[in-house]
């Protein structure tokens, strides 16, 4: 966990949350659960969901549909840690 630690800075230090707070007793499963439950979401890129191979084929065609291509991050079974956005102009086809 210590490559993950996040860096104590000044910069941190002045971000502003404008979301809910987090339960004062956050010990209390019940409390935690529903704090989570409304207000918990992600942040990253979706992919990963049309695997290639099963949905679309090696050209991204649409397996049993004439003319349709999906090239986005459904696509993708993992990215590298990076903006994912580069990664999907590198996939479009190129006519």
């Amino acid at each position: 966990m210590e490559r993950v630690k996040m860096v104590d800075s000044n910069e941190e230090r002045n971000f502003m949350y404008f979301g809910p707070s987090l339960p004062t007793n956050q010990s209390d499963e019940s409390a935690m659960e529903e704090f989570c439950r409304s207000s918990v979401t992600t942040i990253w890129h979706y992919h990963g969901g049309c695997t290639v191979g099963k949905v679309v084929d090696g050209d991204f065609r649409v397996m049993g549909v004439n003319s349709l291509r999906v090239v986005d991050g459904s696509t993708f079974s993992c990215l590298s840690r990076d903006q994912s956005s580069s990664h999907y102009h590198d996939v479009r086809p190129v006519s």
